[in-house]
C-alpha cells in the first residue's frame, strides 16, 4: 500500500466512527501526519461540535504547525453551526491538505481548495476516490435530492427460496456473504425489516464485531400486533416501528410512528419524509418476501443486493424474484440500480 492510501485509510477508519454521531452532517475521518508519524486524529462530531479536521488538529497540538493533514472529504469553507476548518486549517500552519472525496454542497465543492491554496497551502485531492466514493455515496445522493439512498439486501438459495417451509430460518449465505452484510450495516444509518422477518428471526439488527455506528433499527408492520417478548425492544436504543394501527403494548420499549394513507406506496413515502428530516442518508433494507414484492413493484429502491447461496432445499418460502446463476461452490453477489432512482 501506498503512503497515500496508508493514510488514508487510517482517515477512513476514523470517518466510520462519525456515522450516526454527525448526522445530519457528513461523516468524516481525519489524520494529522508529520515526518511520516500521525500525530492527530479525530471524526466530526455531533451537530454543532467540531469536525474532523478541528478534531485532528487539536490532538496533534503544536505537532500540527507544518505537518499534512489528510481528510476524507473536502473540508468545509462556509460558517454553519461551526467556523469554517479552511480557517482552522490555516491558522493550525498545516502545510498540505490531502483529500478524497468532493464535497457536492454547492457552498463547499472547489472553492475550500481555492482558499486553502491561496493562504499558501498545498492541496491534493483524490487519494482513494473508489472506496470513498463508495463511502459517501448516501451523502451525495441525500444533498442532491433531500432523500435517504435507500439498498436492498436479500439471500436466497439456488432453487429461489429466502426461508424453510412454514418460515423456518435458514442459515442461507456464508461467511463472505455475512460479512460484507456487517459492512453495508456498518455504513447505513438504518436497518429496515418487515413484521414478518421480525416474528420469524427475532434479529438484533447489531453489528457483529464490528465498532462505531449502530444503526437505527425500523421495522415497518402494517396491522400486526407486536408483542414485547422481541430481543430488540430489551437491548440497545429503542427500534422505530412504522404501524396502521396503535401498538399499546410496545409503546414504551419503542418509538411507534403511526402510519398514514391507505397503500404501500403512501405508507413509504411517509417513511422516507421522516427519514429524510432524521437526516439519515443510507437506509439499508433486509427484505422478506412480502416486503420485497411490495418495494420492487413500487420501484422505491436505488440499488438491490441479491446473495445467491449453492444450496438447494427444493421447497420453502420464495420472495418477489428468483435470480439464477450459473452453479458454483460458493455464495454469489449480484446488484441492480433503479435509474428512475440514482439521482443527480
Amino acid at each position: 500500500m501506498s503512503t497515500d492510501s496508508k493514510y488514508m485509510c487510517l482517515a477512513l477508519q476514523q470517518a466510520h466512527f462519525a456515522i450516526g454521531v454527525s448526522r445530519p452532517n457528513p461523516p468524516v475521518g481525519a489524520v494529522v501526519v508529520s515526518n511520516g508519524i500521525v500525530v492527530g486524529k479525530g471524526f466530526t462530531q455531533a451537530p454543532g461540535n467540531a469536525h474532523a479536521e478541528v478534531m485532528a488538529i487539536k490532538d496533534a497540538g503544536p505537532k500540527a504547525l507544518g505537518a499534512d493533514l489528510w481528510v476524507t472529504l473536502e473540508p468545509c469553507c462556509h460558517y454553519g453551526r461551526t467556523p469554517p476548518c479552511t480557517q482552522a486549517i490555516g491558522e493550525a500552519g498545516i502545510r498540505r491538505v490531502f483529500y478524497s472525496h468532493p464535497d457536492p454542497n454547492p457552498a463547499v465543492r472547489s472553492k475550500s481548495k481555492e482558499i486553502l491554496e491561496a493562504a499558501g497551502i498545498e492541496v491534493f485531492e483524490g487519494i482513494l476516490s473508489e472506496e470513498t466514493n463508495r463511502f459517501y455515496e448516501a451523502y451525495d445522493y441525500f444533498v442532491r435530492n433531500q432523500r435517504p439512498f435507500v439498498e436492498v439486501k436479500v439471500a436466497q438459495t439456488q432453487d429461489g427460496f429466502i426461508a424453510g417451509k412454514n418460515r423456518e430460518r435458514l442459515m442461507i449465505t456464508g461467511d463472505e456473504a455475512n460479512h460484507w452484510t456487517n459492512s453495508l450495516r456498518s455504513i447505513s444509518d438504518a436497518i429496515l425489516i418487515g413484521g414478518g422477518t421480525l416474528e420469524a428471526d427475532d434479529p438484533l439488527l447489531s453489528l457483529r464485531g464490528l465498532e462505531g455506528n449502530s444503526p437505527e433499527r425500523i421495522v415497518l408492520v402494517g396491522k400486526r400486533l407486536l408483542s414485547s417478548r422481541y430481543r430488540m425492544f430489551h437491548e440497545g436504543k429503542k427500534p422505530i416501528i412504522y404501524s396502521e394501527v396503535p401498538q399499546k403494548e410496545i409503546e414504551e420499549i419503542a418509538e411507534v410512528r403511526l402510519l398514514r394513507g391507505n397503500n404501500f406506496l403512501s405508507h413509504w413515502t411517509q417513511i422516507i419524509d421522516d427519514l429524510s428530516n432524521r437526516g439519515m442518508h443510507r437506509l439499508l433494507v433486509e427484505a422478506g418476501s412480502q416486503l420485497s414484492k411490495l418495494i420492487i413493484d413500487a420501484q422505491v429502491y436505488n440499488r438491490f443486493h441479491v446473495w445467491v447461496s449453492p444450496k438447494r432445499i427444493g421447497e420453502g418460502l420464495p420472495w418477489a424474484l428468483t435470480i439464477e446463476m450459473d452453479p458454483s461452490e460458493k455464495d454469489q453477489h449480484i446488484s441492480f440500480v433503479n435509474h428512475k432512482f440514482n439521482g443527480k
